[in-house]
This record gives structure tokens, C-alpha cells and sequence, in this order.
């Protein structure tokens, strides 16, 4: 297990009036500032009297809402938020925000999201270290002109594309440069990481782009070698931070922004991003049903029928980009611990698994030790969460849990019931039996039509139907 995380319309971008600015901090200090509770006195349209308005906290759906119609995705959102906590771990007591808001409700539940598949990537505990000290350990005479031809060597065959040659030449240079030297050593390393790169050799690449970066920290052009580096080997994560690292060196230029766009492009496509974003947009929904139900010691069951890849995409990428965006319709369900395991053990045991998940994202088979040993622990909302994804139309199984906290329910709107069923609900509940409930009925029992409202419960089995009840 690792840590890891629709809007509906666009009203709240209007109500907000939040325009994109490339998602900033500034971005977000202005959203919790709107988030906080508070009294304003304004004056009448006819400018005659004093209005006072009084400002609830937000929601978390106008939370979603407002993120996306700001464009940041779940990675963005952490990250911007990270900088902005520093932000005020650096400010005056006076000068400092509310740390009471739905914005830091959402912070904390994606921050505390646990995963148990796909596993999560772990950062570094600690950077790699650069190249070592290949530079000469004491400048001999005639060193400039040595290292000077070197390098014009390596520019030359690098513009003729004959790459490996290039590493060579630009590794004579470094041999022949002093560290503290006349000459420039952080180009060196630079212009090798460049070439190394072109071979494939990503992994020495980056060793000499971190040199570059420890030699110079104050020239861009080493983070960007950094990032580049880290972004062909798949590490998308570190590759934002190098080059957001680089974007505070030249606030000015746009390119560091397209950078981190086209980085947090890839990193979207992760089917572990989808996830976060998915569960993003559902938190609020997700968090009224279990709120709604007001136990412990269950599983919240989501039967998602839809495609990962597009509802798990950003609403305000699909959009920019043309894209087809996600609609699925939802099953909600509720069920003792006990029970959710016995349907689980069913289901693994049946040899055509129709409405439900015995495998993995990654293909492999639901373990029932794992998902036990998973589901445990106090204070957190325990969801199993069936989706489809790949063109074989198979349900893939993601178990998650979300921290609770004793303010949450502030956050949550919670939604009115729906009308009891005016009839038997046998039929329905046969169908349940058939499409992932054969041992155990849900306790309680909904449904949404993404995008839109949760009807939840639908079913509640001691109203409804309470001799169905195991």
C-alpha cells in the first residue's frame, strides 16, 4: 500500500470569478480566502445603506468545482498547495489564512488517500548524487586550450548528430577543466547531459545534470537538463519539481509553465492519476453516502460503469483538447465488513464474473488476505470501487481508503433522500444477487448518473425490505 488522490457545470467559475492563472499559489490563496467564513459590510445598489453578508464555509463539491474551473488537476492542486502551506508557515501571525476550510479538508483527504492498487511510486528518499569529481583535480598549463578544443569537438558532433562521439569529447573537456577554474564546468556537464540523453543513456544524463545543478543552482538551464532527464525516465513527479525549480529562477519565462504542462499531461494519463482525479471528482458524493450511513464497520461498494480513462480525466483537458468526456452511471452500496467479504469470496469463485471485479488494474487476481488486511483500521471510510478499463469492457477492483475527521461533515452537503419505493423491491433486489451480491444483500442501496446528483439510499433494507436481511 502506498499514500497517494466533474465538475458539473460551469457556475461556479462565474461565481468565483476565478480566472486561470496558470495555477498558482496565487490561485489558491484566493480560493481559501473565499473559503473562510466572514462578514463583509457592502453597500446598497443605491449606495444608500450598509449590507451585511455573512459567508458560510464551502463545500467540498464547490471546492472540486472551483479547482476545476481554475485547471488544476488532483498533482497540481498538491503540489501549489504545498508551497502555499509554506507560504504561511513563513508568514507573520497577523498576515496568516485560516487553516479552517474546505481547501484544506481537500488537501488532507487526498494527502491521507491510501491505494492498495496500483501501487503508488514512492519518491526518492534522497536525490541521486551527480557525477562525481571527474573535473581535474588541479589546473595544468594549457588547460583552457585543451578544453576549449574538447568542447568545440563535442558542439561539432552533436550538430552532426554523431551523439556518442560528443559524450566523449565533452568528457575530455570536463577532464580537463579545474573546478575552480576559468571555465564554465556547469556547461560541460550540461552539454554531456545533452548528448547522453540522445543515446539513451538517460541515467548518466541525469547524474550530470544534477552535477550541472550542484555546480551552478542558480542557472535555469541545469533544471531544465534535470527535468528533461527525469521525465524520459518516467519519474513525472521529480520532473515537475525540477522544473518548478527552475520556473522560480525565471519567473518571467513561459517556457518553465510548458514544461510543467506537458510533464503533468503525462502524469494524467498514469491510470494512478485517473484515480485520484476520479475519486476527486466523487469525494463529495462518496463522503455523503458514508456519511449518510453512519457505520463503521462496512464497505462502501462502487460499481462505476464507465471507461477509467475518460472519467478519470480532467474535465478542463478533455475540454481544451476535444475530448469525449466521461459519463458513467454509478451503483452505490453499503455492507457490513462481513458481508462485503463473503460476496468477495463468491464472486473470485465464479467462473463468469458479470457486474463486478476479480482482477486488478494491473491484471492481477483480488486477494482476499490483502484486501482484509487493507481494510482495516480506525477512523477512515473503508470504499471498494469497481471500474472498467481497457477495450475488454472488464470491471478492474481499486480498494481505497479516506481518513475521517471530526469536522468533515461541515464540508459535506448532505442530500436529501429519496422517496421510499412505492412497491416490492424483490426484483431489485434478484438483480443485486446476480450482479455481485450473492451471499449478502447491500444494506443500503443507490445510484447516480454521472455527471449529476446521488440518489442515495434508494434501497434501505430495514425499511424497505427487512426480512432480506442476513
Amino acid at each position: 500500500t502506498a499514500i497517494l488522490p466533474q465538475s458539473r457545470c460551469a457556475a461556479p467559475a462565474a461565481r468565483f470569478n476565478l480566472a486561470r492563472s496558470d495555477m498558482s499559489v496565487a490561485d489558491l490563496r484566493r480560493l481559501v480566502q473565499r473559503a473562510t467564513p466572514r462578514v463583509e459590510d457592502v453597500r446598497s445598489p443605491d449606495r444608500t445603506d450598509i449590507i451585511r453578508r455573512h459567508h458560510e464555509h464551502l463545500s467540498l463539491r464547490e471546492i472540486v468545482d472551483a479547482l476545476d474551473a481554475l485547471e488544476f488537476s488532483p498533482a497540481s492542486f498538491m503540489r501549489r498547495f504545498e508551497e502555499l502551506l509554506a507560504e504561511e508557515a513563513a508568514a507573520a501571525e497577523g498576515d496568516k489564512l485560516s487553516e479552517d476550510t474546505a481547501v484544506h479538508q481537500m488537501f488532507r483527504l487526498l494527502n491521507g488517500l491510501r491505494v492498495l492498487c496500483p501501487q503508488v511510486p514512492i519518491p526518492e528518499a534522497e536525490r541521486s548524487a551527480g557525477a562525481g569529481e571527474e573535473w581535474a583535480a588541479t589546473a595544468q598549463q594549457g588547460w583552457q586550450e585543451v578544453a576549449a578544443a574538447a568542447k568545440a569537438k563535442g558542439a561539432e558532433c552533436f550538430k552532426q548528430k554523431d551523439f556518442k562521439s560528443a559524450v566523449e569529447h565533452y568528457t575530455s573537456a570536463i577532464k580537463a577543466t579545474p573546478k575552480d577554474g576559468e571555465g564554465e564546468l556547469h556547461t560541460l556537464y550540461s552539454n554531456r547531459c545533452a548528448a547522453r540523453l540522445q543515446v539513451g543513456a538517460a541515467e548518466a544524463a541525469l547524474s550530470d545534470a544534477r552535477t550541472c545543478v550542484q555546480l551552478a543552482p542558480t542557472w535555469p538551464k541545469g533544471r531544465f537538463r534535470e527535468g528533461s532527464c527525469l521525465r524520459q525516465l518516467g519519474k513525472l513527479e521529480e520532473a515537475v519539481a525540477a522544473f518548478a525549480a527552475g520556473q522560480k529562477l525565471e519567473p518571467d519565462n513561459k517556457d518553465w509553465e510548458k514544461e510543467v504542462d506537458k510533464t503533468d499531461k503525462l502524469i494524467s494519463e498514469q491510470p494512478v492519476a485517473q484515480i485520484r482525479q476520479l475519486l476527486m471528482q466523487l469525494l463529495p458524493d462518496v463522503l455523503a453516502a458514508w456519511q449518510r450511513v453512519g457505520e463503521a464497520d462496512g464497505v462502501l461498494q462502487l460499481q462505476v460503469n464507465g471507461d477509467l480513462a475518460e472519467l478519470g480525466a480532467c474535465k478542463w483537458r478533455a475540454i481544451r483538447e476535444g475530448a469525449k468526456l466521461g459519463k458513467a452511471q454509478i451503483r452505490y452500496s453499503f455492507l457490513q465488513r462481513k458481508g462485503y467479504l463473503a460476496n468477495l469470496a463468491a464472486n473470485l469463485q465464479s467462473s463468469a464474473p458479470e457486474g463486478f471485479a476479480t482482477i486488478d488494474l494491473e491484471g492481477n487476481p483480488l486477494k482476499i488476505p490483502e484486501i482484509s488486511t487493507f481494510l482495516g483500521g480506525a477512523a477512515v471510510a473503508m470504499i471498494h470501487l469497481d471500474v472498467k478499463n481497457g477495450k475488454d469492457g472488464k470491471f478492474r477492483g481499486i480498494l481505497l481508503t479516506l481518513p475521517l475527521e471530526d469536522g468533515l461533515k461541515r464540508f459535506v452537503v448532505k442530500p436529501k433522500d429519496p422517496e421510499p419505493p412505492k412497491g416490492a423491491v424483490d426484483s431489485v433486489l434478484g438483480l443485486q444477487r446476480k450482479s455481485g451480491f450473492p451471499k449478502s444483500y447491500p444494506r443500503y442501496l443507490g445510484f447516480q448518473m454521472f455527471p449529476g446528483d446521488l440518489n442515495f439510499p434508494v434501497i434501505d433494507l430495514l425499511r424497505d425490505a427487512p426480512g432480506s436481511i442476513d
